[in-house]
């Protein structure tokens, strides 16, 4: 069933191909910024403008810190879905404040003004189901996990990082890690203490003796796979992001 489903060729194709890259990053800006560019065009005060501005832009800044890896979080892409109809929210809220401050708004240009950013909300909503319903046919493909998806007990630190210079084979994106023990620790000591330490933040039993956690929330439904063995002087660990359809 899983092979059968042509998001993964249409990823690919996207990826690799750099003008393809550039166009889907201006959109990713595009999208996170409309609704600033609306209450720019809609804001009648200063104090409700301003202040309504600075939560739009918050959100905007928090969902393209998510497209570029600077955050993490599980709910990356319920954060898509759900960015169109927090930021109307916030811009009704702010246009009811200015209501209450200035009356009704006035006719003619200033109303058709208003239509047009309706219109323009309206769209941007459109453009998120139909994103994130794109985005949803090709969550199979393997992809590399980030750091922040592996909680380190107190005392072990990343000696070294492979990055995602390794490259992607069939059965997933894989990044190796060497983990310094601290002091007084051996390094089968402190793999024991990490397995310990996954088990207790929810981490499962996978296959071929990994441990295995969810990458996402709801509509993701990636997973991420850790090896872990000790070594002479350092815990080695190899972190997966998983290929669903192998």
């Amino acid at each position: 069933m899983w092979a059968d489903r042509p998001g993964p060729k249409v990823a690919r194709l996207i990826v690799n191909s750099a003008g393809g890259a550039v166009v889907f990053v201006l959109l990713l800006w595009l999208f996170a910024l409309t609704p600033v560019l609306c209450w720019a065009r809609l804001a009648r005060t200063r104090l409700v403008g301003a202040a309504t501005g600075v939560v739009l832009a918050g959100l905007a800044a928090a969902l393209l810190a998510l497209d570029h890896g600077l955050l993490f979080s599980r709910a990356a892409v319920e954060a898509h879905a759900g960015y169109p109809v927090a930021a109307a929210a916030v811009i009704t809220a702010g246009a009811l404040a200015e209501r209450r401050l200035r009356g009704p708004r006035p006719g003619s240009a200033p109303g058709r003004r208003a239509a047009a950013v309706a219109a323009a909300l309206a769209a941007h909503t459109l453009a998120a189901a139909v994103g994130v319903t794109a985005w949803t046919m090709f969550l199979g493909d393997p992809y590399y996990p980030g750091l922040a998806e592996l909680p380190l007990p107190p005392g072990l630190r990343i000696a070294s990082d492979s990055g995602t210079s390794p490259g992607c084979a069939l059965g997933g994106c894989s990044r190796t890690l060497a983990l310094a023990a601290p002091a007084g620790q051996s390094p089968a000591e402190a793999a024991e203490r990490l397995r310990a330490g996954l088990a207790d933040e929810g981490w499962t039993p996978g296959p071929g003796g990994c441990l295995q956690h969810p990458h996402g929330w709801l509509l993701d439904d990636r997973r991420v796979q850790v090896w872990i063995s000790p070594g002479e002087t350092v815990v080695q660990v190899e972190l997966v992001g998983a290929d669903l359809y192998h």
